[in-house]
C-alpha cells in the first residue's frame, strides 16, 4: 500500500497577470510551504489537499492542476506576494464582483467573481 501525503491549505493568493495561484500549505508534520501551481481549483483555508497514487485530492475530489514548484514558506515572501496581486478574490473574498484594476488572463475566476467594467 502507498503512503499518502495530506496538506492542509492556509490560504491563496491569485496571480492576474499570469493566470497562476500560490497556497500556502501546512503538511502532516508542521511544515509549511508554498504551492504554485496553475489549473481551475482555488484551495480555500481549511482544504484538506492528499496525495495518493500519484494523484492531487482535494476534499476527496479528485483535482486536476498543473504543480508549478514547491518552496519552503517564507512570511516575508508571502506578504511581498499577497501585496504585489492586483486580484481582488483574498482581498474582498465576499464580493461577488471583481474590481480588480489591472488585466486578468484566469478564463474563470478562481474565486467565482464576475468582472465590472470600468467605464474607461
Amino acid at each position: 500500500m502507498t503512503a499518502s501525503k495530506t496538506w492542509i491549505s492556509l490560504g491563496t493568493i491569485a496571480s492576474p497577470a499570469t493566470g497562476t495561484l500560490f497556497s500556502k500549505i501546512l503538511t502532516q508534520h508542521n511544515h509549511k510551504y508554498i504551492l504554485w501551481y496553475n489549473g481551475e481549483q482555488l484551495f480555500k483555508p481549511g482544504d484538506k489537499i492528499t496525495v495518493r497514487r500519484n494523484r492531487l485530492f482535494v476534499n476527496d475530489e479528485q483535482c486536476d492542476i498543473n504543480i508549478l514548484q514547491i518552496d519552503k514558506y517564507n512570511h516575508t515572501m508571502w506578504r511581498v506576494m499577497h501585496n504585489m496581486s492586483s486580484c481582488s478574490g483574498h482581498r474582498e473574498p465576499e464580493s461577488k464582483e471583481c474590481v480588480a484594476p489591472s488585466k486578468c488572463i484566469f478564463k474563470k475566476c478562481p474565486w467565482g467573481k464576475v468582472r465590472v467594467a470600468d467605464g474607461r
